[in-house]
């Protein structure tokens, strides 16, 4: 398997394109599996679950509305971007089995650096808890999103994958629902307290890759 690591943000569209070739070079025998890992520009993307009122009131970034699968999220910098490209041969052809998979990669990379995340029943995604204070001055914890998955499978290859929030501007979260699920909020590995950097992440997360590869 290789594992590319572009170190410059790129464009969505450009990187989308270049995926896809990917793609069909691996479906055609002439490429390896690839593990992509980069940075996006500002930009929101509109999974094939999207629903139009979600696309309502969007400002401060273009909507691209893409192939994957899920609904609507935010790419930007400080974002950490994963495309597995992979045969889901290795999961059976399950992709439930292979979503879990992707979802415990970030759970088990945050937790290597004593950041508490889990999955959430009601979405797909990983979530983590954070305190904060009500109205009446009582500390309450509430659930946010991490991270985000959507993927896309051709020909027996799975595409597109996740985005984990090391410190974008999250901002640009409050004028969308992410997941499609309604006052659902963002939270960053910086906005919990870690000051993460991608060098370190994207050693756990390839070592985490492959420990539950191994044990799939």
């Amino acid at each position: 398997m290789e594992w590319i690591i572009n170190e410059n943000i790129l464009d969505y569209e450009f990187a989308l394109n270049k995926m896809e070739k990917m793609v069909n070079d691996i479906i055609n025998g002439n490429k390896k599996e690839t593990v992509w890992l980069l940075e996006h520009n500002d930009i929101y993307t509109a999974g094939t679950s999207t629903k139009n009122e979600h696309l309502e009131n969007i400002t401060g970034a273009p909507v691209f509305k893409t192939n994957r699968g899920g609904q609507l999220t935010y790419h930007g910098p400080g974002q950490r971007i994963i495309y597995p490209m992979i045969n889901l041969k290795r999961f059976s052809f399950d992709v439930r089995k292979y979503v879990n998979f992707l979802e415990q990669i970030v759970i088990d990379t945050l937790q290597d650096f004593n950041i508490h995340t889990h999955r959430w029943n009601q979405a797909i995604g990983v979530w983590a808890y954070k305190s904060n204070t009500d109205n009446s001055n009582q500390k309450v914890s509430e659930r946010y999103k991490i991270a985000s998955i959507g993927i896309r499978v051709r020909k027996k290859i799975s595409f597109h994958g996740v985005s984990v929030n090391i410190n974008p501007n999250l901002d640009y979260f409050h004028s969308i629902t992410p997941c499609g699920i309604e006052n659902s909020k963002a939270t960053s590995t910086y906005d919990l307290g870690a000051n993460l950097n991608y060098i370190d992440f994207d050693k756990a997360l390839k070592y985490n890759f492959y420990n539950l590869l191994k044990n799939n």
